[in-house]
């Protein structure tokens, strides 16, 4: 038996068959959108706006740690962590202040000597043992802390010997000093003093002005802190000194005082009447003026991390033990930054192999 095809009558030259196969595949879509709705299958969706989320909300929002913003410093805003029953370093300066090394002002607790002649820089000063006489002595300073807790908290694992110099904007000051002394660290409050190139550096309200400084400069940069005149020094320094307790003394660069350093005569005699000492930090422009007012005191050179890389720190550190061993001593001072705690970490405990015992900043106090 043959096997006949028939032809098909459709003609595939047809012109109907581009709308033939448009209407075929459109028939076949509109048949899938219609078995993915019966089965549940979304097709993506296109917004015009934002839309509107729709769910439960949360019963406490979550937020950021609290922070205090004091003269527009960011500082933070919880006190120290708690130290019930830890054991306080023996050697460090007295946890608490001497109620006779204190003078009320208006509410405010001031330093003094006492009335049997004890002074701070002695009182609360870390204690030395005998064996540093007759070695080179070493004396560090870390300036900066008090805007932030996580280095506030590095710090005090540093070294007992090594003093921490706190910024009085800072918040809960009293309780992060406390809190230094427990383990060990003897105590600094810096002094702000006028930029040298006040107003574009601006230290705060806070901030001490040479005599000399006209009193009009600020208002050459609109939004810039007005500095003290020398007739509110003695309300200033109050404000600061009051700031904390427990202290031995001030830290501050010479800055604006460095070309006038005669305008800090009286701060330097308010200061040393107060039986505390005073560190200036980069140089030595104020030492005349201290030894003529008979202001302890001491010049540390840094800061050390002005590069802040190990090997350039590690070098610095190097060049101070290179002055300690030539002079007898050598103090100088770091920044707040984590790096540079860790390489004083690590060097610090190779110093005694060396001949150089590391020291308290208020042991290397020149004393007029």
């Amino acid at each position: 038996m043959r096997l006949v095809l028939q032809h098909s009558s459709f003609d595939w030259r047809s012109p109907r068959l581009p709308a033939i196969v448009v209407a075929g595949l459109g028939a076949v879509l509109t048949l899938l959108l219609a078995g993915g709705w019966l089965l549940g299958i979304e097709t993506p969706l296109r917004y015009d706006s934002v839309p509107r989320v729709e769910g439960v909300v949360p019963v406490e929002a979550i937020e950021p740690p609290a922070r205090v913003a004091l003269f527009g410093l960011d500082a933070p805003a919880v006190p120290p962590p708690s130290l019930a029953g830890a054991p306080a370093d023996p050697a460090g300066p007295p946890l608490d202040s001497d109620p006779a090394l204190l003078e009320w002002a208006d509410g405010v607790a001031l330093p003094r000597i006492a009335e049997d002649g004890r002074a701070p820089r002695r009182v609360y000063a870390r204690s030395v043992p005998a064996t540093v006489a007759e070695r080179a002595l070493i004396g560090i300073l870390v300036v900066d802390l008090g805007l932030d807790a996580e280095r506030l908290e590095q710090s005090v694992m540093l070294p007992g010997t090594i003093g921490l110099a706190h910024t009085p904007y800072a918040a809960h000051l009293a309780d992060w000093q406390r809190h230094a002394r427990f383990h060990g660290h003897e105590v600094l409050l810096e002094l702000p003093l006028e930029a040298a190139d006040h107003p574009l550096s601006d230290f705060g309200p806070w901030a001490l002005r040479p005599a000399a400084t006209p009193a009009a400069t600020p208002a050459a940069t609109p939004g810039a802190t007005p500095a003290a005149t020398n007739d509110g020094h003695a309300e200033l320094l109050s404000r600061v000194l009051g700031r904390s307790e427990g202290y031995f003394g001030l830290a501050a660069a010479s800055e604006a005082f460095a070309e006038l350093p005669e305008s800090f005569a009286p701060i330097a005699s308010a200061i040393a009447d107060r039986g505390l000492g005073f560190v200036e930090l980069g140089g030595d422009r104020l030492a005349g003026v201290a030894a003529a007012t008979g202001l302890a005191y001491a010049s540390a050179v840094g800061p050390l991390d002005v590069v802040p890389e190990a090997g350039a720190i590690d070098a610095a550190l190097g060049r101070l033990e290179g002055t300690a061993l030539r002079d007898g001593i050598a103090v100088g001072y770091v920044q707040a930054y984590p790096l540079t705690f860790d390489r004083l970490w690590h060097w610090s405990r190779g110093l005694e192999q060396k001949g150089i015992s590391l020291v308290p900043v208020s042991h290397l106090l020149a004393v007029p």
